[in-house]
């Protein structure tokens, strides 16, 4: 009887170290929640995300990631992060996008990113200039979303809206001509937080597919160590096309930074993808 009671102590000791209550209960709690209670900010420590990308020329072969300066005009196919906290000049191809005085496109735009990998992220908003450069208030290791907050009758915006990182001189985001936000399947998780994964979806511009053969291979990638290496990049899922909700949820620890990347059996593809998240402070 004696060996046994030491058994479950044992036992009870092991399950305690192996799994903290607190791991157990936001687990529980995240398991339990609604997620439109979630999207209306009544959870304390709980949000949604939804990362969407567009790719405009995805090649055939050529790893690709989703996002606005996939295109003919830019030709980037890789994402660069700024080699550490950068302060970014914010900067449109067009006078047009000005908010002092007032122009007919964009007039502030509101950047959304981490300052470091350790603190959650922050917003500001920049009063555009238009061709000529605005800096942003805070540093960022990552900038994940640009949006359109006011703008004039030519709005959302006229020319193509960027982020680039002083210094390194790398484009960390950008709004394409008209379309009033990024479309980046790109997203930093600070070490303060854990993400959720609970679906990732792509598909290719049906006007790309002249054949059946005509696809692109998609993936979900994961950088583990984004302060101390910006360019390793993990598969944690592969597909072609579609919708994968992922059941169970997939954790992604911070600091970290999630995309969608694709590769075209075919030159010159239309791709879309994204993920969704449920984000809970640790």
């Amino acid at each position: 009887m004696r060996n046994l009671l030491y058994l479950l102590f044992a036992l009870s000791m092991y399950a305690t170290s192996a799994y903290s209550k607190p791991q157990v209960d936001a687990v529980n709690d995240l398991l339990n929640s609604d997620p439109l209670e979630i999207a209306r900010g009544v959870i304390a420590g709980r949000f949604c995300i939804n990362k969407f990308g567009r790719s405009t020329n995805v090649d055939s072969g050529v790893a690709t990631d989703i996002w606005d300066r996939a295109n003919s005009t830019h030709d980037q196919d890789i994402w660069i992060a700024p080699k550490q906290a950068r302060k970014h000049d914010i900067v449109s191809t067009s006078t047009g996008d000005d908010g002092s005085p007032v122009g007919l496109g964009a007039r502030t735009v509101r950047v959304y990113g981490l300052p470091t990998w350790d603190t959650a992220e922050v917003n500001e908003l920049v009063t555009m200039d238009g061709t000529s450069s605005i800096a942003t208030s805070n540093p960022y290791v990552i900038i994940h979303r640009i949006k359109v907050e006011t703008s004039g009758a030519s709005g959302p915006n006229i020319g193509f809206i960027t982020a680039t990182a002083q210094t390194d001189s790398t484009v960390t985001a950008q709004i394409n001509e008209g379309e009033g936000q990024t479309q980046m399947a790109i997203y930093g998780i600070p070490s303060t937080q854990t993400a959720y994964s609970t679906g990732m979806y792509a598909s290719v511009l049906r006007a790309n597919l002249v054949t059946n053969e005509r696809h692109a291979d998609i993936t979900l990638l994961f950088n583990p160590e984004p302060g101390d290496n910006a360019n390793t990049f993990l598969t944690k899922h592969s597909t072609m096309s579609g919708t994968r909700a992922a059941n169970p949820y997939k954790g992604f620890p911070g600091p970290g930074i999630l995309k969608i990347q694709a590769a075209g059996s075919a030159a010159d593809l239309d791709v879309s993808g994204g993920f969704d998240l449920i984000l809970i402070n640790n």
